[in-house]
């Protein structure tokens, strides 16, 4: 499948993180409102190696899925890279965040409330002590997409939840799909997964 070659502009991502900024205050001064630990991703980072992710060809279509998409800041750099772009957030306040940043910046992104998390992937989230998490197919329902339908998915887990994502993505993403993640020091992990093997192919740290 043809890739569009896609250059974002440092003034293209600074208007993004001023507007991310902006929506992120508004949330703040709501009282009562933790966001329950919400943290969001490095931005230049994440488009560094969506850049190289387009220019290396490594993904085998455009569908992007953010997997915890909070204010939908990477579905909105995923955008401007030529990705179509879908985010999953369980948290209601940042699904509407999200999709007034979708409006403010005019990008072509959409949104769901609830988890990527689906009926059978408990087991995962036992092993890796999240037994309180959600498991259903709502969001993904409401998206009119199935986890094997993305050629991308993003997550920034928590450390504890490192293998929780992995393992989720490895039974539910199609062979190919590559598995993006932020982790410390800002640093990138772009795995992919291959047909008939019990784990993922590390791409690169990027």
């Amino acid at each position: 499948m043809p890739h569009e070659s896609t250059q974002v502009s440092d003034d293209a991502l600074a208007t993004l993180v001023s507007a991310v900024g902006v929506i992120d205050e508004q949330l703040r001064l709501i009282p009562g409102n933790d966001r329950l630990g919400y943290v969001g991703s490095d931005l230049p980072a994440v488009s560094r190696a969506l850049a190289r992710i387009q220019s290396e060809q490594l993904a085998g279509g455009s569908v992007f899925c953010d997997w915890g998409s909070g204010l939908g800041q990477v579905c909105a750099v995923a955008a401007l890279h030529g990705f179509t772009s879908f985010g999953i957030e369980f948290q209601a306040e940042l699904v509407n965040a999200a999709r007034m940043l979708a409006s403010k910046l005019g990008l072509a992104m959409t949104f769901a409330e609830g988890t990527y998390l689906q009926p059978g992937d408990d087991d995962f989230a036992i092993a890796s002590g999240h037994s309180e998490l959600a498991f259903n197919s709502d969001a993904w329902d409401e998206l009119g997409l199935l986890p094997a339908d993305c050629h991308v998915v993003f997550a920034y887990p928590w450390p504890e939840e490192e293998a929780l994502v992995d393992d989720t993505f490895l039974r539910r993403a199609s062979p190919g799909a590559l598995l993006v993640t932020l982790h410390a020091d800002d640093r990138v992990l772009v795995q992919r997964k291959v047909a008939d093997s019990s784990g993922l192919f590390t791409v690169s740290w990027m």
